[in-house]
């Protein structure tokens, strides 16, 4: 009996032990990695476009759900500033959900545009809007960027960062034959998947969108890439926990990359973000930066 009790004391001790290391490695290890993932794609509708004197190809650079939080702060925010301009970029992507709660956030929001001015492109590409102002950074809208107040400030913060913010929205690459969607947030916000439906047949054309279950609405369109974040690519990967984490229009596509079999053989990615929302925590979920390359 004696040994019965020491050896369920030893297991106990060794389960607490376990518990404490798996604790530690999600709360303060897995959330300060950064992996980097490289997708080459290639236009085969581009042979018309006019390139001179430039390598033939786009580098995008692509990032989601920063979440700053008192978990994630700017100064975390600029080692991945950092990777981001290391990949020289023509254009940039930014996928959704800037604050986690801004009613609750208690820091300044001038970092933040700060952070999001560095971010730096290689000025090769661009589109001139309506009012003259020409744009190679963009964004859309996340769920979070509308609730906790949010709604009123984000398209302010992303626009004094240097980012046109989609919604709803399409603008042209002609040069590069190459379109840029963004579909507002569906969650809380004003999403609206069929606005991808005028899609010119003849170009590439890229969708941006939060939720990434959005693409089960838009693969009838002349989609060829929808790029999305949201799920933080399950957050913590453990049974249960994942399930509770996974939001809304992010329980079917969860990481990565996906195929579609239609007329365009669509392509979806799903990014795995940044930061953190509801528990301040991340496993088998590293954080992720995308880079693109479209030949």
């Amino acid at each position: 009996m004696i040994r019965l009790i020491k050896n369920i004391l030893r297991l106990a001790l060794l389960l607490l032990i376990g518990s404490g290391l798996l604790f530690s490695y999600a709360r303060f290890i897995e959330p300060r990695f950064i992996d980097e993932t490289q997708l080459i794609l290639i236009d085969t509708a581009a042979g018309s476009s006019d390139h001179s004197g430039y390598d033939d190809s786009l580098r995008i650079a692509v990032f989601a759900d920063v979440h700053f939080s008192q978990y994630y702060t700017p100064e975390d925010f600029d080692r991945a500033v950092a990777r981001i301009n290391a990949i020289e970029p023509d254009l940039v992507f930014f996928l959704g959900d800037l604050i986690d709660n801004f009613n609750t956030y208690t820091g300044d929001t001038a970092p933040i545009v700060e952070a999001l001015s560095q971010i730096r492109t290689s000025g090769r590409v661009s589109v001139t809007m309506e009012n003259g102002v020409s744009h190679d950074k963009f964004a859309v809208f996340g769920n979070h960027d509308y609730g906790g107040g949010s709604e009123t400030h984000y398209n302010a913060i992303m626009e004094s960062g240097g980012f046109h913010v989609l919604v709803n929205e399409t603008v042209q690459l002609p040069d590069w034959n190459v379109t840029i969607t963004g579909i507002d947030d569906m969650v809380i916000g004003y999403g609206d998947p069929t606005c991808a439906a005028s899609l010119p047949e003849d170009m590439y054309n890229i969708v941006l969108s939060h939720e990434p279950d959005v693409i089960t609405e838009v693969t009838g369109y002349p989609v060829d890439l929808m790029l999305s974040g949201h799920t933080h690519g399950g957050q913590i990967n453990l049974p249960v926990i994942s399930d509770y984490v996974l939001p809304p229009y992010g329980k079917i596509f969860v990481s990565g990359e996906y195929s579609f079999e239609n007329d365009r053989d669509t392509l979806l990615y799903v990014n795995r973000g940044l930061g953190t929302t509801k528990l301040p925590l991340r496993f088998l979920a590293s954080p992720e930066l995308t880079e693109l390359i479209l030949q």
